[in-house]
């Protein structure tokens, strides 16, 4: 049976999703508790392309590579 690109897409969208949640929600508190909140919330949005690439690219892409 053929997959289709959602089903293919699905383990991506899920992982990505939930590292911009964590970012998100991460640079909302620093926002809101920080004594100097500009510095931190730069430095917490500059490091989501990191942690996009330890927490879904590279675990996604050794999976891939296992399955095959």
């Amino acid at each position: 049976m053929k997959r289709t690109e959602c089903q293919v897409l699905k383990p991506w969208l899920i992982r990505a999703g939930l590292v911009l949640l964590v970012t998100g929600s991460a640079d909302c508190a620093t926002a809101w508790f920080a004594q100097q909140p500009l510095r931190w919330c730069a430095l917490i949005g500059a490091s989501l392309p990191l942690s996009m690439t330890l927490f879904v690219i590279i675990p996604m892409l050794r999976q891939e590579s296992r399955k095959s």
